[in-house]
């Protein structure tokens, strides 16, 4: 949902030597271009509501090869005669040549549209496609029975036909070697040139500092996304698979509450009155059609499932609809839900068994145990929306039951599941119980994760909130007197905050920039989003929560009062 200019067709020529300027510019890139005995160039327009269109001209050198694709996209916009909103350049840098039978293993060796290399299918590169073209059209899949990796010959081909013009349909039985290889991409949109990386995991993305600047365009797209979900009943569309702009027919109602949640969240960092509607909207629906208001009990539970007679009650859906309530109320100033959240909460407490754990799923209408056990995140979301609760009520009966479910919680090491609603909700226990227990369990729900997390190749962004969440509960560790229990415990600091850093970098690969999302079905939907890359590129409205709500916190912690 970022803000875009179109360009006219006729200024396509003065938009491209703009870039072309800007390329020369890079010394570097000009002096491995001289060097080469051949020069191969892409050039992606990029439209608002459809898929890029691609050129691409192999010369023996630049000049040759740029006047190519110069004519190529200049003809094809006078032809069509529409507005673009785009320019991207791909000069290739490096060729792989590999048999037939070594590509297959490499595609097969890699995880879901994370092979980050384009792949010409002849030598002279006239079937030549991009990484962003065959991951944006599900070109590389793998078999789910043999789990080998092959060519999805008629996503190709159709994308072939409607994309690249005037080019054949790739006869496969003809191809005798592949080449791989890898280019230096620069990107034109809004009148602004970017520099774009290269490497195995940042390949095609911007190459632009994460800044106050760049965490405000992530968070301002992304909260803008979700409020462009909302349906005038309050829901949500629960999102997108992106290759081909497919929505995702499903629904949850604890990602419902998590995504207010995290919406208000991002209001409180960037106020926006859509989002500002969103929000009470899906406030509205949640507690007019969504709850269950047991008045013989003075408790409310939240209704998950659509199905009559496979309805549901999660304690992992009432704790996020009191986090959604609770931060309305404070970042809102309007305490009219707390009376909703404190009959939620009392739901929790009943469900609350007398070793301190709870039980986790319902059958509704009943509210007879349906699962003891479901997932182990639903106990600290629970803990800590009881927590968030207690800030605003001072309500001790919360307080007592987070402490009880605590004693459950260190006597059996649920640190070892390191879980970013644990760290939250430790950072808010040692608030008003800074005890050294506490502060350990805290602790240890992230040490022995950080060489792991510093590593991890896809963008999963629980991560951020989890180490951010510790790193916010240390400072408040120091400031009490009991810093000496890092040393006692080992704790690596500055291993923490350098996985921090590197998460919050790395992260802005599940961003789609516009030189990402211009390679899909709809560009204008999903630019500003976030998405999953190995879950089809999926922008579902929790994976867009879960990383805003890790960007503001790392705004509020090392980028706030930057701001030039």
């Amino acid at each position: 949902m970022l803000a875009v200019e179109k360009i006219s067709y006729q200024d396509f020529e003065e938009s491209l030597e703009q870039l072309k300027r800007y390329i020369i510019e890079d010394k570097d890139m000009v002096q491995q271009i001289n060097n080469q005995s051949s020069v191969t160039i892409f050039l992606s327009i990029g439209f608002e509501d459809k898929r890029a269109t691609v050129f691409n001209s192999k010369s023996k050198n630049f000049s040759q090869a740029w006047a190519n694709i110069h004519n190529q996209g200049q003809s094809y916009l006078r032809a069509i005669k529409e507005q673009f909103t785009s320019l991207k350049i791909d000069i290739v840098t490096d060729i792989i040549p590999v048999s037939i039978y070594e590509f297959i293993q490499r595609i097969t060796k890699t995880r879901k549209n994370y092979f980050r290399q384009g792949v010409s299918f002849d030598k002279d590169f006239k079937h030549a496609f991009l990484e962003q073209e065959l991951n944006g059209n599900a070109v590389i899949q793998i078999d789910s029975e043999t789990k080998r990796g092959f060519i999805k010959e008629r996503n190709l081909q159709n994308y072939i036909k409607k994309h690249r013009p005037k080019l054949s349909p790739v006869h496969f039985k003809q191809v005798e070697k592949v080449y791989l290889f890898e280019t230096k991409g620069y990107f034109y949109e809004n009148d602004q040139c970017f520099p774009l990386k290269q490497g195995d995991y940042d390949n095609g993305r911007r190459d632009t500092p994460l800044n106050t600047d760049e965490v405000q365009m992530m968070v301002d797209g992304a909260q803008q996304y979700l409020a462009s979900l909302s349906k005038p009943n309050g829901e949500f569309v629960y999102g997108y698979f992106s290759y081909f702009d497919k929505e995702i027919k499903f629904y949850n109602m604890l990602r419902h509450c998590s995504t207010l949640y995290a919406m208000v969240e991002s209001y409180e960092f960037i106020p926006n009155e859509k989002v500002s509607q969103a929000i009470t909207q899906g406030i509205i629906h949640l507690i007019k059609r969504k709850i269950y208001f047991d008045e013989t009990n003075n408790t409310a539970y939240v209704i998950d499932g659509v199905e009559e007679g496979k309805q549901e009650i999660k304690l992992g859906a009432n704790a996020a609809a009191i986090l959604a309530l609770t931060k309305y109320a404070e970042v809102f100033c309007d305490n009219q839900y707390i009376p909703v959240a404190q009959k939620l909460a009392r739901g929790i407490l009943e469900l609350q068994k007398k070793n301190g754990s709870f039980v986790h799923v319902l059958h509704y209408p009943s509210l007879e145990v349906k699962q003891d056990f479901r997932i182990v995140y639903y106990d600290g979301e629970a803990a800590f929306a009881l927590m968030r609760l207690y800030k605003i009520d001072q309500d001790n009966q919360w307080l007592q039951a987070v402490e009880h479910a605590f004693e459950y919680f260190i006597e059996n090491d649920h640190w070892q599941h390191y879980d970013h609603w644990l760290s939250y909700c430790t950072n808010e226990l040692t608030l008003y119980k800074p005890l050294r227990k506490y502060y350990q369990f805290g602790l240890q729900n992230v040490q022995n994760k950080l060489d792991y997390i510093y590593k991890r190749i896809t963008t999963y962004p629980t991560f951020l909130e989890l180490t951010m969440a510790a790193y916010h509960m240390i400072n408040r560790m120091k400031k009490d007197g009991q810093e000496d229990l890092l040393t006692e415990l080992d704790f690596d600091e500055s291993k923490l905050e350098t996985t921090i850093h590197k998460r919050a970098e790395y992260q802005r690969n599940g961003f789609f920039y516009p030189e990402l999302a211009m390679y899909f079905e709809n560009p204008k939907r999903i630019a500003g989003s976030f998405f999953i890359r190995h879950h089809s590129f999926r922008t579902r409205i929790d994976d867009v929560e879960h990383y805003l709500s890790g960007y503001c916190a790392y705004y509020d912690l090392f980028l706030k009062g930057n701001e030039q």
